[in-house]
């Protein structure tokens, strides 16, 4: 069975920087995606009902790129990383290595966009 998480307004799901776990779904309400320089946060993209939020970790492990929060009251799905990694392990090699690549090329890209 799916676990729930149920967020209000201007509350933080996860920060720049943290150790990931979890990827999302959002069930309803909108996410803040931002990244922070230490003295300012600045919104790169706003998740809505029924997309991903945490989706770069999954493949690398890599700490979070960017934090996410609220925009409204809010309420996700939780996808535990350990049990998708145990899901991805059945897929061929070739569709890791894709998925992985890609991942990779996402956070390149976002690092660009933040300097």
């Amino acid at each position: 069975m799916a676990e729930y998480k149920s967020l209000k307004a201007n509350e933080i799901l996860f920060k720049q920087g943290d150790e990931p776990d979890n990827m999302y779904i959002v069930k309803t309400g909108q996410i803040a995606i931002f990244v922070t320089d230490g003295k300012s946060n600045r919104v790169v993209s706003v998740a809505g009902t029924g997309e991903l939020i945490g989706e770069v970790s999954l493949m690398d492990s890599k700490s979070r790129s960017a934090g996410a929060k609220a925009v409204c009251d809010s309420s996700l799905v939780i996808l535990p990383y350990d049990v998708l990694r145990r899901q991805l392990d059945t897929l061929p090699e070739w569709v890791r290595i894709t998925m992985k690549t890609l991942s990779d090329k996402l956070r390149d890209t976002n690092q660009r966009i933040m300097e």
